[in-house]
This record gives C-alpha cells, sequence and structure tokens, in this order.
C-alpha cells in the first residue's frame, strides 16, 4: 500500500497533492521510468506518432495543475527528442494539440453527435496512404494496424490449441483421390463444421451439399483429418471477404457460385496473379 509523504501520495502516473482544502495533481514518474515511447524512426503511420505526443500533452493538460504545465511541457519535448522526434515536428503538433482543446472549450455547446466510421488497414509505408481517397467517398476515417508486433515473436507460454479447435477460420478441404477441394468459414469450432461436412452424405435431403454431390458421383472422399486452416478472423465481415478470396484462388474448386457474388470483378484477374495454389 502506497503512503503519503508530505501530503503528497503517489498514484500510477499521477502526484495527487494536497492544496489546503482540495486536491490538485502532478504527473509522476517511477525511478524505473525509461521514457522510451514509439520511436520517431520506426515504421509506423505519422498519426500512430502524433498519437504520442497528444497522449502526453492532453494528460499534462487535462489532468496536471496550471502551475506544473510549464515544467511538465518542457519534461515532454526532451523526451519527444530522446525518442528520434524533430523538433519542428514536436512543436507543430502540441500548437495544434492546445488549438484543438481551446476550441473544444469555445464550441461545447455545439454538440456533434455524429458517429465517425473508421476503415482499418495494415500499415505499409508509402502504400497506405493510397486509400486515404477511398475512405472519404465513403465518409469513413483511415486506421492503421501494425502487423508486426511483439505479440508475433514473443511466445506467451500458454499450450498450443489443437487446430481443429479454432474458430472463426477460413478452411480448405481437399479430396483424398483428385485435385478438387473446397473453401468454407466458420465461426463455431472447425471440428464441429468438418462433423457436418462428412455426415452430411448421410442425410436423406433432396440438395445435398456440393462435397456431398462430389462423394456420390466420383466413389471419391475428402482428407478430413488434413483440413487446411486459411485465415483466422473473428469479424464476421471480413471472414466473408478472405473466404471469398481464398474461393477465388483455388484451381479446383467446387464452391457454388454464389458464394463469391459479393466479391467485385475486378478484383479476379489481381487474385488468380498472385494465386500459387
Amino acid at each position: 500500500m502506497e503512503i503519503g509523504n508530505e501530503g503528497k501520495i503517489s498514484f500510477l502516473d499521477t502526484l495527487i497533492i494536497v492544496n489546503e482544502d482540495s486536491l490538485i495533481f502532478d504527473a509522476y514518474r517511477k525511478a524505473t521510468f525509461s521514457g522510451r515511447f514509439l520511436n520517431f524512426h520506426s515504421h509506423h503511420p505519422l498519426c500512430h506518432k502524433r498519437g504520442v505526443i497528444y497522449g502526453i500533452i492532453d494528460k499534462i493538460i487535462l489532468l496536471c495543475h496550471p502551475k506544473f504545465h510549464n515544467r511538465n511541457l518542457i519534461d515532454a519535448i526532451n523526451i519527444f527528442l530522446l525518442n528520434g522526434y524533430p523538433l519542428d515536428f514536436i512543436f507543430t503538433t502540441i500548437k495544434n494539440r492546445l488549438k484543438f482543446h481551446i476550441n473544444k472549450i469555445s464550441s461545447n455547446n455545439n454538440n456533434n453527435n455524429s458517429l465517425k466510421k473508421f476503415f482499418a488497414i495494415p500499415f505499409v509505408d508509402s502504400v497506405s496512404n493510397k486509400f486515404k481517397p477511398i475512405a472519404n467517398i465513403f465518409t469513413c476515417k483511415l486506421a492503421y494496424t501494425i502487423p508486426n508486433t511483439l505479440r508475433n515473436f514473443i511466445k506467451r507460454g500458454k499450450d498450443k490449441l489443437e487446430y481443429t479447435h479454432n474458430q472463426n477460420v477460413v478452411y480448405k478441404i481437399s479430396c483424398d483421390n483428385c485435385d478438387v477441394s473446397y473453401v468454407g468459414q466458420t465461426k463455431r469450432q472447425l471440428k464441429t463444421r468438418i462433423h457436418e461436412h462428412s455426415s452430411d452424405i448421410n442425410k436423406t435431403s433432396k440438395s445435398p451439399s456440393v462435397i456431398s454431390n462430389h462423394r456420390i458421383e466420383t466413389n471419391h472422399d475428402f482428407n478430413w483429418s488434413n483440413v487446411k486452416i486459411l485465415d483466422m478472423e473473428p469479424s464476421y465481415n471480413k471472414r466473408l471477404i478472405s473466404e471469398m478470396v481464398h474461393i477465388k484462388k483455388q484451381t479446383h474448386g467446387i464452391n457454388k457460385q454464389n458464394d463469391t457474388e459479393s466479391l467485385p470483378d475486378c478484383y479476379t484477374n489481381m487474385i488468380h496473379s498472385l494465386s500459387t495454389s
């Protein structure tokens, strides 16, 4: 338990100070504080680097008492410099953020409750910014994701999940006797969907699945023990797009034509040129 000293007590990165009959706040940094933030020269979009400055400036302006602002701003600028941020970029970003807070206070009575829509794409320098005009057409703000994170390289020590227990997957089932394959998607465990495919042939339905039709017409069977996971995506809409792309990438697919009817034809040639299957 933290013990106060001289009317002060720290809580996380905030210092709470007793000032006569009220409490005021200041920034607090532990002895282990490294001062390391997102480096300016890292492979991240400029908006992420600008966001680092925004986050620290917001904390100073909105949380700390005004009498600490000057010292905390100087400390923040030194931290940005140590992380490779150019001085003109620092000053311009801080100036814009201060203007934002001033304008926000003056326009509090003009409430705008419209929700902003975001369109997220992986960030690739010199490529991702070209999607801005497309996002503007649909009145969306562009957001960037970073595919290469520490999570991808540092193992967390958890037992590996058996692949058939995975959920929210796009999968591919191949015929054991020919080159035919089928691509599908499911939000449930993969083993549940595999069981449904394999047992469909035993039903008395007048409209069997395309897999059952192939098994009946050719007397072939599918490799149920080696179903491949092509993609894992929790978002249903993104998973459907991934499914359509992988259906188009098949050389001898047996999926129905309407499985990809939502995918614009202009993508077909590009998908085929990138396909290795």
